[in-house]
């Protein structure tokens, strides 16, 4: 009914701040951390293990934990209003956020986690391209839909998958099999399987992108 269309849209619409505010907490956390800090993405005691710095190390693990109270509120959101998003998104969210937590706990990656980050990026403009659907001729809609398929393929593919996932996967590999717990290499071993199963997911959406 129209009511419960309402009811749908202003759900969704929630969701679309709560994403803002993450965005904006996040996006200039990550790139801020970027441009001053120093960054090894190719080294995999920094990606791992984290910044010797003991307030790097805080700046990424509360920008993590930060990430993963929205996961949390979001994915509730998703499951008491299905209508907000679909099945991808509730993936995303468990296996993001599930892996954020972990990593938080057991006081690894966090540092692939924090810089990751960067791919939300693109986000912003999938809201607004949202928020402005009903008015499709609109200057802010057609801006909203270049630059998330432009900051997506940036953000997402070449940086995060292209550069980023694929440097882990060349040189994690040794580093976990040196681990002196087995219990240390399977977590870790899970991370990366986490991290290639979102790989996954952004693919399948860049798909439907092009499409």
């Amino acid at each position: 009914t129209d009511k419960e269309c309402k009811k749908d849209d202003a759900k969704k619409l929630y969701s679309c701040y709560l994403s803002h505010i993450h965005c904006l907490v996040t996006i200039v956390s990550c790139l801020g951390y970027w441009a001053t800090r120093p960054v090894d993405v190719l080294s995999p005691k920094f990606m791992v293990e984290g910044p010797t710095s003991k307030s790097d190390e805080e700046w990424m693990r509360r920008t993590v934990a930060f990430s993963v109270g929205y996961f949390a509120n979001d994915l509730l959101l998703i499951l008491t209003y299905p209508a907000v998003a679909g099945p991808d998104m509730i993936a995303h969210h468990v296996i993001i956020g599930g892996f954020f937590v972990l990593g938080l706990f057991d006081r690894c990656c966090t540092a692939y986690h924090f810089l990751f980050m960067i791919e939300e990026m693109s986000t912003p403009f999938l809201n607004l391209r949202w928020q402005y659907r009903h008015d499709r001729s609109s200057r802010i809609y057609s801006v909203s839909q270049l630059l998330f398929a432009l900051f997506f393929f940036l953000s997402r593919i070449l940086i995060g998958t292209g550069f980023v996932w694929a440097s882990g996967v060349r040189m994690l590999p040794p580093y976990i099999a040196a681990q002196p717990s087995a219990l240390r290499q399977f977590h870790l071993s899970m991370q990366l399987l986490a991290c290639t199963l979102s790989r996954g997911l952004n693919l399948y959406w860049f798909w439907k992108i092009v499409k």
